[in-house]
């Protein structure tokens, strides 16, 4: 077996004449096979916690479920200068937070920085923070996307739904924000509506399309309420005919009016055990986030998942690639490549079983991003031994299933 370089990630994205983004998506695509419990790309997908304080209470936010438990606060520049310089193999960089971005006083610093390092950059607003200098800011930072909530077509809804907010102030901010972007001739940041559904706002679904095409916003997203405790259940409209129909309706409005809209289910009621998949053995299961996306909480420390308590470690604890590969990230991955799924993990939309045909056509892939890539010759050296390295291991997890199937004893008849 090939012996792993531990300085991989560093000596391929200090390769002068390689762009670091595409040495990064070959590395990152062998770790999709998840066949390794360690990584050998950087992460491909970052979601960073700027702020964790908001002035309105939406009524079933966890803010206000679960306040006191919430660590509020912001962002140190501490905690995000020493992810710097790995956006430049970044794919997306989320500077999200369970609150408000544009509170804090350097968010602009931050998306900037990130910006600047090619990654693509993303935020979410609840558009009372849109005021004409923050929207000029906004569009100077280089943000590429920004998501605005409406959880309500009508003042009455929306007002209800979000204490603090004002619906006519949030439609004229996206209006001026959009106006003002028409005028310079960009199409970014890209400005997308998330729409919450809930009993109180699966009728007014054709009505925030109606509101989407007239601001002329780029994208609108319908998903479910996510609710924290069982006395809320009442209020969820997922999987009732009256939000099937509703989806129906204002998903073909959309695609009269030419409004791209789509619905990302999501676990409505997270208290309740959810149903597992159905595992056979010599299957293998897995979460892409588990191997390519990081989150960084306010405090520095990193995670690979907002449902977990499972940490990496801290940011300022050394350098990235040690702590991606450090004892209890590989042993984390490991409940994955060696079967011992985590329950949580088990019952998440996230949780995927990759078949012998995906894993070999992801390898298939690699060689001819290899044989294609612009690279040195040093590095082109490098992602061929790694595609064989994990050419061996594909080799070997199909040999064990093998073997494991001989042994197993046969069914009584």
């Amino acid at each position: 077996m090939i012996e792993l370089d531990k300085e991989t990630m560093a000596s391929t994205a200090d390769a002068a004449t390689d762009d670091p983004r595409a040495v990064n998506e070959v590395l990152a695509l062998l770790d999709s096979t998840w066949l390794d419990p360690q990584v050998h790309a950087r992460p491909t997908h970052y979601n960073i916690a700027t702020s964790v304080v908001c002035n309105i209470k939406c009524v079933f936010c966890p803010r206000q479920t679960f306040g006191p438990e919430i660590d509020s606060g912001f962002l140190k520049a501490e905690f995000f200068d020493p992810m710097v310089p790995h956006f430049e193999a970044a794919l997306r960089t989320g500077l999200f937070g369970l609150g408000e971005p544009f509170l804090h006083k350097r968010f602009f610093e931050f998306a900037r920085a990130a910006h600047e390092r090619g990654t693509y950059t993303m935020t979410s607003s609840h558009g009372m923070s849109l005021s004409p200098e923050v929207v000029e800011k906004v569009l100077a930072c280089g943000l590429n996307e920004l998501c605005v909530s409406f959880d309500g077509a009508t003042a009455r809804t929306a007002n209800f739904l979000r204490h603090g907010a004002d619906f006519d102030t949030i439609v004229a901010n996206v209006q001026h924000l959009l106006e003002r972007r028409r005028a310079l001739g960009r199409t970014f940041p890209r400005v997308h509506v998330s729409f919450t559904v809930s009993k109180y706002n699966v009728w007014e679904m054709c009505g925030i399309v109606r509101l989407v095409h007239r601001l002329g916003a780029d994208q609108l997203a319908f998903s479910n309420l996510v609710l924290d405790h069982p006395e809320h259940a009442h209020v969820s409209a997922v999987g009732t005919k009256t939000f099937a129909f509703n989806l129906k309706r204002a998903l073909a409005l959309a695609d009269r009016l030419g409004v791209k809209a789509t619905y990302f289910p999501q676990i409505a009621f997270p208290f309740e055990e959810q149903p597992e998949p159905s595992i056979e053995a010599g299957q293998r299961w897995g979460c892409p986030e588990a191997w390519r996306a990081l989150i960084v909480e306010k405090d520095g420390a990193l995670k690979p998942c907002c449902y977990l308590k499972t940490t990496f470690g801290n940011v300022t604890d050394g350098p990235l690639p040690e702590l991606l590969n450090g004892p209890r990230a590989v042993a984390f991955r490991r409940t994955f490549t060696e079967g011992r799924y985590l329950n949580t993990c088990r019952g998440c939309g996230q949780f995927y079983r990759i078949s012998d045909e995906e894993t070999r056509e992801i390898l298939e892939a690699v060689s001819a991003r290899i044989a294609s890539g612009n690279f040195s010759a040093a590095t082109r050296i490098l992602l061929e031994e790694k595609a064989r390295y994990f050419e061996t291991l594909f080799e070997q997890a199909q040999g064990s299933r093998s073997r494991s199937e001989q042994t197993a004893p046969s069914a009584q008849v």
